[in-house]
């Protein structure tokens, strides 16, 4: 075997990869001859080199959905494998193999409870090793022969119960170590994320021109721009009272406001010294939006484990159909693709609720 010599950054505008050199040959034995190398030293040169061509998949990636978040959770994984090879012992023999491939996936059997986050790292480690064989011909993506783990149909984050969510909405209303702008604007956000089940990649794209009026003086309506979407193509349908509570923080916000703001925006935060930490009118970014809320929920006492930000989007359709709503409308609302992710829901409720015996009345 022989070390891997480092490589220059590939062109991701030209899509050219210097290939990893050899580390090893495994011989084909139908066709009597040797195949490309398949298997590389796990050396610190070698490191460096899968790291650009990481960034170099997902730069692919970012073209291809330059309005998804897939590229970043897939670098975020893939530097997580990286990161794990790192740390391997040096006194082992260390080859990107299927030994290597099997202890990482014990590795994440013991790092991570949640069988869907488990298989969301196998699936990013998968496309990204498949990313490599491309220049590389020879290389066995072990990746792919590695099981997943099974995934129940029923929740792994539970939804918000009606009676936490009211003393949430209200905490967020009432929360003494905010301003009166952040007081209003964390509690439109939330009522409106409740009573929508908007995701918080949602709100944080969410615009003024996006608000419109539907219904004259009862109904409007919020364009969204979905996940993996280029552009607000969707809408959900917004009550009086949630907008009502949109208009009371809006009436607050620093003037003048223009139609490409941010629905909702950032405060200007400033140092004990009065320098500037961050800039108002800013949107509000995802993590800002999973620390508002989370603070809401903490502070309210109802942050329990399962009961996540996303707690919220679950919620929405769970106190729809408890109200007895059309699975189908609820799907619609829900913006769900398949019908299958809206049966979820319906089968948890009944769960919730029991059987249906009691709704013989008919002898």
């Amino acid at each position: 075997m022989s070390d891997l010599v480092p490589i220059h950054a590939p062109d991701p505008a030209h899509g050219s990869h210097p290939p990893l050199e050899a580390a090893q040959t495994v011989p084909d034995r139908r066709r009597q001859q040797d195949l490309p190398p398949v298997i590389f030293l796990l050396t610190r040169a070698t490191l460096i080199r899968l790291r650009v061509f990481l960034t170099g998949f997902t730069d692919e990636l970012a073209r291809q959905k330059p309005h998804s978040t897939t590229a970043a959770t897939y670098h975020k994984r893939g530097t997580a494998f990286l990161r794990w090879l790192g740390q391997l012992d040096p006194t082992d023999t260390r080859r990107l193999d299927r030994t290597t491939f099997d202890a990482y996936r014990a590795y994440l059997e013991q790092r991570f409870t949640n069988p869907r986050t488990k298989n969301g790292y196998l699936v990013a480690l998968r496309q990204f090793m498949t990313f490599l064989v491309r220049f590389h011909p020879g290389l066995v993506n072990y990746a792919a022969f590695l099981k997943g783990w099974d995934c129940s149909r029923t929740h792994t984050r539970r939804h918000l119960p009606a009676e936490d969510a009211k003393p949430f909405l209200a905490t967020l209303q009432a929360d003494a170590r905010k301003t009166e702008l952040q007081r209003r604007r964390n509690y439109a956000m939330g009522y409106l994320m409740l009573k929508t089940g908007l995701r918080t990649i949602e709100v944080s794209r969410a615009r003024l021109e996006h608000l419109q009026e539907s219904v004259p003086g009862t109904i409007w309506k919020l364009w969204v721009h979905g996940k993996g979407r280029g552009s607000a193509d969707e809408t959900v349908q917004i009550v009086r009272e949630v907008y009502e509570a949109i208009q009371a923080y809006l009436a607050l916000r620093p003037g003048p406001l223009h139609s490409t703001d941010p629905l909702f925006a950032t405060t200007e935060c400033l140092d004990r010294a009065g320098h500037t930490l961050s800039r108002a009118g800013l949107p509000l970014s995802t993590r800002s939006i999973n620390r508002i809320l989370t603070e809401g929920l903490i502070l309210a006492g109802v942050k329990q484990p399962g009961i996540v930000v996303h707690s919220l989007r679950h919620s929405t359709p769970t106190f729809a159909l408890l109200n007895d709503a059309n699975p189908v409308r609820v799907q619609k609302m829900m913006r769900h693709k398949h019908y299958s992710t809206t049966e979820i829901y319906v089968e948890e409720v009944q769960r919730m609720i029991g059987g249906a015996e009691e709704t013989v009345t008919q002898i």
